[in-house]
């Protein structure tokens, strides 16, 4: 999984995940928390944030601006995130930017997902 800042395209795309090293809402030491990028179908929006793990998954986190749109194809710009990021990804409660050093992306065509069997679920 590349690191948003050593990530070598220049835009994120519709169904990639931006997984934040930290919880926004719990604060630091918190653990990670994922966020897919989804389209809001918003005339003069930008791309949308939905939270997509821990207990305010299926939550929407954000719509962007429409400047946040990368020009040459459809995408949110890498460059304007992360030039916007202490404004856009803060901690609730305690303040302060959520690290960007360790945000990682995860890509839509390079994941899967794994279903877990828990001891602890027993068929109904």
């Amino acid at each position: 999984m590349p690191r948003l800042l050593d990530l070598a395209d220049d835009f994120l795309t519709i169904g990639d995940v931006i997984r934040l090293s930290e919880n926004y809402d719990l604060g630091p030491g918190s653990g990670p928390v994922d966020l897919l990028i989804f389209d809001p179908h918003e005339d003069e929006a930008g791309l949308g944030l939905m939270v997509t793990s821990g207990y305010k998954a299926g939550l929407v986190f954000a719509v962007l601006p429409e400047e946040s749109r990368f020009e040459k194809k459809p995408g949110l710009s890498r460059t304007w995130l992360i030039e916007n990021w202490d404004k856009w990804f803060v901690f609730t409660y305690q303040g302060g930017p959520v690290p960007i050093e360790e945000t990682v992306i995860l890509r839509w065509n390079e994941r899967m997902t794994v279903e877990i069997c828990h001891a602890d679920r027993r068929p109904a």
